[in-house]
């Protein structure tokens, strides 16, 4: 079955497993929606309003999200690989084990989301409002953060390998075991105003000595 907007719209609670593959879904309503494994691949679905949907274990890949609404939206495990979602809402989303390899985020806005073991790979997360999103363990080798916020982060764990940090604020972000070491553009002013401990990998050019368990000194 093919689904045009106004299609997908009326059965919105009944699209789970649905093949919405390369649908035009620009702007449609599809809040509180079960998408579970939906196939929405080469969609678009800029400015559509995907708030409480449910969209666990979904295909987005190459999609097209630019402003599309995603706030509290459940998507664990959901595939966003090379989708684009430019200026979106991802606030408060449950998105636990996401794909968001080489994804485009610029200037969204995913403040509060849960992104624990999410991969985002290569993505671009510039000029992105990251305040307080849980990111334990989670892959952002290869991100670009220019010019974010991450703001009270849980980075505890994650793969920043390659990350690019630039004027990144990192203030009172925890990374706690995370591995920086071949991080790009970061800097001790940006370290000190976060959490680190023993285990956090930073890169040899910000090398450290710790006095005790808590306290360290810029060597």
């Amino acid at each position: 079955m093919s689904f045009d907007k106004q299609k997908a719209e009326a059965s919105k609670k009944n699209l789970q497993n649905a093949d919405l593959k390369n649908a035009d879904l620009q702007e449609a309503d599809l809040s509180e929606g079960i998408l579970i494994e939906a196939c929405l691949e080469n969609c678009n679905l800029s400015e559509a309003d995907l708030c409480g949907t449910d969209i666990s274990g979904a295909n987005l890949k190459n999609a097209r999200l630019h402003r599309t609404v995603l706030y509290r939206c459940r998507g664990k495990e959901v595939d966003f690989s090379n989708a684009v979602l430019t200026q979106a809402n991802l606030v408060e989303a449950n998105l636990s084990g996401a794909n968001f390899t080489h994804a485009n985020l610029m200037e969204s806005n995913i403040e509060g989301a849960n992104l624990t073991n999410a991969c985002f790979k290569d993505a671009n997360l510039s000029e992105v409002n990251l305040t307080g999103v849980f990111l334990t363990n989670a892959d952002l080798s290869g991100a670009n953060f220019t010019n974010s916020e991450c703001i009270a982060a849980d980075l505890v764990g994650c793969d920043l390998t390659g990350a690019n940090l630039h004027n990144t604020y990192l203030n009172h972000a925890d990374l706690s075991g995370a591995n920086l070491k071949s991080a790009l553009n970061l800097t001790s002013d940006q370290v000190e105003t976060a959490f680190i401990n023993k285990e956090t990998l930073l890169p040899d050019s910000i090398p450290i000595f710790w006095i005790s368990k808590t306290e360290y000194e810029f060597e």
